[in-house]
């Protein structure tokens, strides 16, 4: 099986999740068989040289000043070229705002099978077995993909690898003469930049509707800076109360994270917000209710007041 991750950058920028493509294609692949990464843009050969040193058996690189912005007409031609050549089992890619624009077409062009917003990836005799979540999370479902297909995966369903020996980089030229460009982008307009990420945070401490109002926030804010390197998330009835800004959200229409630790304070454990952080290292629970879905998830369950918890806790904290 040989398995082609397209991964995204953006002006000169490697997107994270890409890591993680490379290690879902790497988990998914046996022994043997190829895992090529495929890079596209312009001056992008720093992201070439970054995405070699994480898990791929070779980096198809192809810098083009017509590969400046993405576009999808330039970028379905790019990878159209890169399927003749290398002959993949499987496409795969990133579920964002870009892998949701491009993919569907790619698909009907090539007429290969896709699967969108994958969870989990296992290799079958001839197929490609997938997992979806749907429903918000309430279901998980299997499917089997006949092969050459395409897939797209969640973030923050992989871990990406540690660095490692780099993979050999191939730079291809590819010609973009007779290539009907559709679309012309004048350039990006950056949103205001949110005061956390929590998806890179190691360590999350996340509130519920247990703790009432934003008056309380202050004792939880107080626990937060307790703790090396821990910042303070939210589930989304928080969220929708205005007592975090929406970046800080966890969950289905939130983000996804994978914390070392992941302490969840006055949190019931709806499965929107379950999908959301349930691939955490260590999840901590503290909920006075002892049949709240939150524990089912949890390394370490608390049946107690939220109140009283963590104010005990900063003070144990603060002796050390």
């Amino acid at each position: 099986m040989t398995i082609l991750v397209v991964c995204e950058q953006r002006q000169g920028e490697l997107k994270d999740v890409s890591l993680e493509m490379i290690a879902a294609a790497r988990k998914t692949a046996s022994e043997g068989e190829k895992v090529i990464a495929l890079v596209m843009g312009s001056g992008v050969e720093k992201v070439a040289q970054l995405v070699a040193e994480h898990g791929p058996d070779e980096v198809v690189l192809v810098d083009s000043s017509e590969l400046l912005y993405y576009t999808y007409d330039a970028y379905k031609h790019v990878l159209l070229t890169a399927i003749k050549e290398a002959r993949p089992e499987v496409v795969l890619s990133s579920y964002t705002s870009q892998g949701m624009d491009f993919f569907p077409g790619l698909a009907a062009s090539t007429g290969m099978a896709m699967l969108s917003d994958c969870v989990n990836l296992s290799k079958k005799e001839g197929t490609l077995g997938a997992t979806r979540q749907l429903y918000g999370g309430k279901i998980e479902a299997n499917y089997s993909l006949p092969l050459p297909c395409i897939v797209t995966v969640r973030q923050g369903a992989y871990s990406a690898l540690p660095p490692q020996k780099p993979a050999p980089v191939r730079k291809e030229d590819v010609d973009f003469a007779g290539v009907e460009l559709r679309t012309k982008v004048s350039g990006y307009e950056t949103p205001p930049k949110e005061d956390v990420d929590i998806e890179k945070a190691k360590v999350i401490v996340s509130v519920g509707r247990g703790i009432e109002k934003k008056e309380n926030l202050p004792v939880f804010e107080e626990l937060v800076k307790s703790i090396d390197g821990a910042v303070l998330a939210g589930s989304r009835p928080v969220i929708d109360n205005g007592w975090l800004p929406k970046g800080r959200q966890v969950g289905v229409s939130g983000k996804t994270v994978r914390p070392k630790l992941y302490v969840a304070l006055g949190i019931s454990g709806a499965i929107q917000h379950l999908s959301g952080m349930s691939g955490s290292e260590l999840i901590v629970a503290v909920n006075k209710d002892r049949d709240a879905p939150i524990f089912k998830v949890a390394g370490i369950g608390v049946v107690d007041d939220i109140f009283k918890f963590v104010p005990a806790l900063i003070s144990e904290l603060k002796k050390n």
